[in-house]
C-alpha cells in the first residue's frame, strides 16, 4: 500500500493531546510515510524527537507561527528549519510569554462578559503547563466547569467573541516577520489553511502577492477544513504563482479536534501521496 503524507500535526507541546513519540507511532500505524510536527510557536516538541528510533518514517522539522490578521486567522508553517537557529529560538522564548499574556486577556474578557471565573488552583495549573498557552486551554476549563460540552462549544459560546474583542492585543507576529524568521532559519515558509483568512477572492490575491514578495514559498492546498472545490482553487493559485504545494490533517487529538484523523483528515477528505514541497527534502 502506498504511504500517505501528513505535513501538519500538533503534539502536547502546543495544543495537541499526544506526546511527539505517541504521535509518530500513531502516524506509522496509519500508514504515514512522511510527516511533520508543526506545533504552534514552539520547537520543543520536534526537538524532543530522536528520529533514529523511527527509520520507517520521514520526520521533517516543522513549526506553525501565529500571524496577526485583521480578520480570520493567519498561520505560517515553516518546514526544514534549523532547530538550533538562534534567531528562531530567541523569538520562541518571547512568544511563550506573549501566549500567557494573551490567555490572561481572553480570560479577563470572558470574566467581564459572562461572569466566568475559574478557581486559583486551576489557573495556576494551566499557567504552569509546559506548552504554549492558547484558547483550547481555557476551553478545557469551560468543559470542566460545565460551561461547555466540547472545545468547539466553548469557542462558539465565549472564546471567538473574546478573541475578536481583544484582537489588537492578540498573539502573533506580522506575517512578514514570520516568513523572515522561517527563511533566516533555513526553512520554507508556507501559508497554512488559507480558508481561515476569511478573505474574498480579490482580498486573497492581494494578500498572497504581498506574502510572496516577503518570501513566502508555498501554500497548504490540502487541509481538513477545505472542500474539494477549495482544494482545486488553492492548487490553481499555487500553479499560477509558482508556489510549492503542501497539505496535512492539522491533527490535534480527540478533544480539541475530534473529527480530524491523522493522514485522512475530516471524513476521509485527505489521502495525500505526493506534494511538490517534499521535493526539497526527500
Amino acid at each position: 500500500m502506498e504511504k500517505l503524507i501528513d505535513m501538519h500535526m500538533h503534539t502536547n507541546y502546543s495544543d495537541g493531546e499526544l506526546s511527539p513519540d505517541e504521535l509518530i507511532k500513531l502516524a506509522i500505524e496509519r500508514n504515514i510515510g512522511t510527516m511533520a510536527i508543526t506545533d504552534h510557536d514552539t520547537l520543543n516538541g520536534i526537538k524532543s524527537v530522536d528520529k533514529s528510533k523511527y527509520p520507517e518514517i520521514n520526520i521533517i522539522n516543522g513549526i506553525e507561527l501565529s500571524a496577526k490578521a485583521d480578520k480570520g486567522r493567519m498561520h505560517i508553517l515553516g518546514y526544514g528549519i534549523d532547530l538550533d537557529s538562534k534567531i528562531l529560538n530567541d523569538k520562541m522564548s518571547e512568544l511563550k510569554t506573549n501566549s500567557i499574556n494573551y490567555v490572561i486577556s481572553i480570560y479577563e474578557q470572558i470574566k467581564k462578559d459572562y461572569g466566568i471565573r475559574f478557581n486559583y488552583d486551576d489557573l495556576i495549573e494551566m499557567f504552569n503547563a509546559n506548552h504554549n498557552l492558547g484558547r483550547p486551554d481555557l476551553s478545557k476549563l469551560c468543559i470542566k466547569y460545565g460551561l461547555a460540552n466540547s472545545v468547539q462549544d466553548a469557542f462558539d459560546k465565549y472564546l471567538i467573541d473574546a478573541h475578536n474583542k481583544i484582537r489588537g492585543r492578540s498573539k502573533g507576529l506580522p506575517y512578514s516577520e514570520c516568513i523572515e524568521l522561517i527563511n533566516k532559519s533555513g526553512g520554507i515558509a508556507v501559508l497554512a489553511h488559507p480558508k481561515s483568512l476569511e478573505l474574498n477572492e480579490k482580498e486573497f490575491l492581494i494578500m498572497i502577492r504581498s506574502m510572496i514578495e516577503c518570501g513566502l514559498k508555498g501554500i497548504e492546498v490540502y487541509h481538513s477544513s477545505h472542500s474539494s472545490e477549495e482544494m482545486k482553487y488553492y492548487l490553481n493559485i499555487a500553479n499560477e504563482y509558482n508556489l510549492l504545494v503542501s497539505g496535512g490533517s492539522d491533527y490535534h487529538g480527540n478533544i480539541v479536534k475530534p473529527d480530524i484523523e491523522v493522514g485522512t483528515g475530516k471524513n476521509n477528505n485527505l489521502k495525500i501521496k505526493k506534494l511538490s514541497l517534499l521535493d526539497s527534502f526527500l
